[in-house]
């Protein structure tokens, strides 16, 4: 805090951890007990698979054209006034998270791809800008004991997720020639139905693709469509199946959506690509189809992304971005520890009742006072290892940026996250620093000397701290990992 003493208080950390329902961790996507592609069954009430390609049992209740001119319906009476909302993260660190909606048996060369070459691509990219990359990759499903319910919510969810975090989703949709399973309407639970308006004979890929992009009219959405005929020629005919469906309401609901995908999107969302057939690969241990010739499909998603991340948030690519190797290390550390959100409730409140001020009900350490008058006595926070006290700090440091950044001047310092070699010297540069910026900024001058303070001064911390008008919050997480007694003047 602002004026920092040699009293301490000691907040106990052994609360319970309480995990937010229906999170997952990403990345990676845990794979289930059994392959997806091994299962040819459709799933009924307590077997469901995500992206399995599937016949539809029982015709669907409403025709190619009638599914079509529904789907129209709804976005001509979708409203738009949330359209252009950038997501509830307001600090310059941001999650970027993008969605892969596609097909199961018949996309893996292209997903791999995507995982193994355009996201790190794209995550070198936008580091520096601060932004890290999440892709959000279910095809892997979900566990063979999940219900429908179950199914549909961790498909739709986690694109819920991408929502709330980005406004609009960045989005990648791969279209071949398989519509993908079509749960039957009165396996779908009422909340589902309503929550998504689903249409009866709706694939769960292509609800995907209608709640991820088409409704909201996302300009963050890439359409991949790949030019199957090459490859279908060549294919073995005991994997044809795989890429191409034989179920004739299938089919036409195929190319139907390849037809009205101009009508939905923006032409420069959506791209044709060729690839080509490549053999078989046994490497893994079951027999796959190679598909070769993805360059150009690499290269156009990469290319896409990339435009599309930086018009969405043009502030990160400015000038006014710290350029900083260790202040860059040092969000991605915290983006990357938030990510498993553990919801403490009773400590976070804590923490923000000290930094307001308010310590009366804390107790000092042995019962000791501070040396000063009204001064505010720093706190400690204590706990076993793996607790999540770092976790903590870190999304506590996340929400005063995004929702009190005026109320306070932040200083944070994850020992954790620095690889620098002598870091502590590190952080006491870095918050001098920091009050210098804010000084000149606001044309602080000291009262003592009618001149600008010199950050060459040995009293320079003292006295910056003293000509603050805002409150500084100072968080350091992982001092017990530091020899911070071979310079005790810190």
């Amino acid at each position: 805090m602002s004026h920092p003493s040699k009293s301490q208080q000691r907040f106990p950390f052994r609360a319970t951890v309480h995990i937010r329902k229906n999170f997952r961790k990403l990345p990676p996507i845990t794979k289930p007990i059994r392959p997806l592609e091994e299962d040819s069954r459709v799933p009924s009430s307590s077997l469901s698979v995500t992206n399995v390609d599937l016949k539809y049992e029982s015709p669907p209740p409403i025709g190619v054209d009638d599914f079509w001119n529904k789907l129209h319906q709804q976005i001509a009476n979708q409203t738009s006034e949330h359209n252009d909302d950038h997501g509830n993260q307001n600090t310059p660190n941001k999650v970027v998270r993008i969605f892969v909606s596609s097909t199961f048996t018949d996309f893996f060369n292209e997903r791999e791809v995507l995982i193994k070459k355009v996201f790190p691509a794209l995550r070198d990219e936008m580091e520096p800008a601060g932004l890290q990359i999440i892709d959000c990759d279910l095809r892997w499903g979900v566990p063979k004991d999940s219900t429908t319910e179950q199914t549909i919510l961790t498909c739709l969810e986690e694109l819920d997720r991408c929502f709330d975090d980005n406004g609009q989703p960045f989005f990648i949709g791969l279209v071949s020639d398989k519509y993908g399973w079509v749960p039957r309407l009165d396996e779908l639970p009422t909340n589902i139905t309503k929550r998504y308006r689903w249409i009866d004979g709706a694939s769960i890929t292509l609800m995907e693709f209608i709640h991820g992009a088409f409704r909201t009219h996302n300009p963050n959405a890439l359409f991949l469509i790949r030019n199957s005929e090459n490859i279908l020629k060549s294919i073995p005919d005991k994997y044809k199946d795989r890429f191409q469906d034989k179920d004739e309401y299938n089919q036409n609901q195929i190319q139907e959506l390849r037809n009205q995908l101009h009508r939905l999107v923006s032409p420069q969302q959506i791209v044709h690509y060729d690839c080509l057939y490549d053999g078989l690969d046994s490497s893994t241990g079951r027999e796959r189809v190679k598909i070769d010739g993805l360059n150009d499909f690499e290269e156009q998603a990469k290319q896409f992304l990339i435009e599309a991340i930086k018009k969405w948030y043009p502030n990160n690519f400015n000038n006014t971005h710290p350029s900083d190797p260790e202040q860059q290390q040092m969000n991605t550390f915290l983006l990357n520890k938030t990510q498993i959100f553990v919801d403490r409730p009773k400590e976070f409140a804590s923490l923000l009742k000290y930094v307001a001020g308010d310590h009366k009900d804390f107790s000092l350490i042995d019962g000791g006072s501070s040396n000063k008058e009204n001064a505010q006595p720093l706190m400690a926070l204590t706990g076993r290892s793996g607790d999540g006290k770092t976790m903590l700090l870190a999304k506590f440091v996340l929400t005063i940026e995004e929702t009190q950044q005026n109320k306070f001047l932040l200083f944070y310092y994850f020992f954790d996250g620095s690889f620098h070699a002598q870091a502590s010297h590190f952080m006491f540069t870095s918050l001098k620093q920091k009050l210098y910026k804010y000084l000149d900024d606001n044309n602080v001058i000291s009262p003592k000397t009618n001149e600008r303070l010199k950050i060459t001064d040995d009293t320079f911390l003292s006295d910056a701290i003293e000509l603050l008008s805002t409150p500084l919050v100072i968080v350091v997480d992982g001092l017990d990992k530091v020899n911070m007694h071979i310079d005790l003047i810190y």
